[in-house]
């Protein structure tokens, strides 16, 4: 009989354990769906308003915005920086930001998806 009681409360805490690792992991309220999201704001007018340009960097990507949506191949070596990259869908690159850097990020097709400093 005492077998069974210890058998039985390691069970009983077991499980009480497993429940509590359980228990408190982030919110367990369905998704909402769109119906249930708060409407969007009215878009404001800027046309008055002091527009900045992004932070941009010093690689030349302006001159090179054309090439998006294009094959990376269509890009001429010689219109870039010295110091570029081509990033794909499952590339591993470094975070450091060099200004100086052209970053050319192509989807699998290798077709130019952005290009940005950096």
């Amino acid at each position: 009989m005492r077998a069974v009681s210890i058998v039985l409360a390691c069970s009983l805490v077991g499980a009480g354990l497993t429940g509590c690792g359980l228990t408190g992991r982030g919110n367990s309220a369905p998704p909402q769906t769109v119906a249930e999201l708060p409407p969007l704001g009215a878009a404001e007018d800027v046309q008055d308003s002091e527009v900045r340009a992004p932070i941009t960097g010093t690689c030349g990507m302006e001159d090179l915005q054309h090439y998006v949506g294009q094959p990376r191949v269509n890009v001429p070596r010689g219109a870039m920086p010295d110091t570029y990259r081509v990033v794909g869908p499952n590339s591993v690159v470094t975070m450091d930001y060099r200004p100086d850097r052209l970053t050319i990020r192509v989807n699998e097709s290798d077709v130019v998806e952005s290009m940005a400093c950096g």
